[in-house]
Parts: structure tokens; C-alpha cells; sequence
């Protein structure tokens, strides 16, 4: 089995106006196509609006390069996933400061493909972001001789659709729907996920 990490650009990728005369100018969050496609965003839109806290959200191909636009000083505010695994380097960071968490509930999981692929059991390659191994590990893994890692749930979906092979894809519902990708199984429906909101220090 192989694993592989692909690349991503260093400038945003989604933004989008939500509402003026909000707490945060705007937040940054994880974001790798200009539709908008990740539960960051998803869950980000919820969070800003609804919740009156962020009057824009911009999109980053990684946590990472969305926590410099903060520390920089492009944007007020971070939202990360809690499930996001290197979230621990956010609180130690001596720029950025912890301010708000809570539980948001993620689109769907699912294991989609191509329509010409989505009646077959077996694929030749499945390919999945990192922080949904554990639904790889328990009911697709069996399936498949090789898996691949994209850097989000929409990579998944463009690396199935380009793969030559028979391929498949773990993502979320909306980027399945927005990809043209047939649902095979929902492996995972509306699970709550925690969310950290994380401040530049010394932001006025």
C-alpha cells in the first residue's frame, strides 16, 4: 500500500463575504478549491453568520498557511478542526491565542466515485485525507490494494476522477455533490466535531 501527500499553492484558495459589523474583520481557515468545498468552510459559514462572528471567510490549502495569515495580520481570526492532528503546534505558538471552541456538526462522510466505477466493490485506489483514516481503516481498507492521501476532501475527489486506475474517494458529501461523484456509502452521517478559534496575540 502507498501513501502520498499532494501539493498545494500558498495563496487562498476560497473567500467569500459573509456580513459587515462582526466581531472578527475575517478568518482564515482550511480551504484548497474556490468553491469552498472542506467542513471548515462548511462549518466555518455557520459559525460566522449564524453566530455573528466573522464579516468574511477566507480559505488556505493549510491550517498552516491560513495561522500565518493571522499571525501577519490579513485576517483576525483561525478556525481550526479539533481533529486536525498537528492542531497542538496552534496552542504553543507564541502568536496565536486560543479564544473560543465548540461542537459543530460535519456534513456527511461517504465513499464516492466516478458513475462508471460506483457499482464495483473492489477499486484499484482509494484515496482519503489523513484525518479520515479511521473510516479508510474500518470499511474501505479491504476494498482496495492502494490507498492514496490528498491534502483535503477535494483533492480526494479530483484525484479519483483523474486517476486512470479504478478509483474511489472518502470526502464529504457536499464535495462528492459538487464533483459530479455517485455516493456509494455514507460511512459517516453528521458527526459533531469540535472547533477551536484561535487569536493573533496582542490584536486589538
Amino acid at each position: 500500500m502507498t501513501a502520498q501527500i499532494d501539493g498545494y499553492q500558498e495563496t487562498a484558495a476560497f473567500s467569500t463575504e459573509i456580513t459587515p459589523a462582526m466581531r472578527y474583520r475575517s478568518a482564515a481557515t482550511l480551504a484548497d478549491d474556490p468553491a469552498g468545498l472542506t467542513c471548515s468552510v462548511t462549518v466555518g459559514m455557520r459559525w460566522a453568520a449564524a453566530q455573528g462572528r466573522a464579516g468574511r471567510l477566507v480559505g488556505y490549502p493549510s491550517f498552516e498557511l491560513a495561522a500565518t495569515s493571522v499571525k501577519d495580520g490579513r485576517h483576525d481570526a483561525l478556525l481550526v478542526a479539533g481533529a486536525y492532528p498537528e492542531i497542538r503546534s496552534f496552542f504553543f505558538d507564541p502568536r496565536l491565542r486560543a479564544v473560543e471552541a465548540f461542537v459543530s456538526t460535519l456534513p456527511d462522510m461517504v465513499l464516492a466515485a466516478p458513475e462508471e466505477h460506483a457499482a464495483l466493490h473492489r477499486f484499484d485506489t482509494v484515496h482519503y485525507h489523513p484525518a479520515t483514516r479511521v473510516l479508510f481503516e474500518a470499511g474501505v481498507e479491504s476494498r482496495t490494494d492502494d490507498a492514496v492521501q490528498a491534502m483535503s476532501n477535494s483533492a480526494a475527489c479530483r484525484g479519483a476522477l483523474e486517476n486512470p486506475r479504478i478509483a474511489a474517494a472518502i470526502t464529504n458529501r457536499t464535495c462528492a455533490d459538487h464533483y459530479g461523484l455517485e455516493i456509494i456509502e455514507v460511512l459517516s452521517a453528521g458527526t459533531p466535531m469540535s472547533f477551536v478559534v484561535f487569536e493573533r496575540r496582542n490584536q486589538q
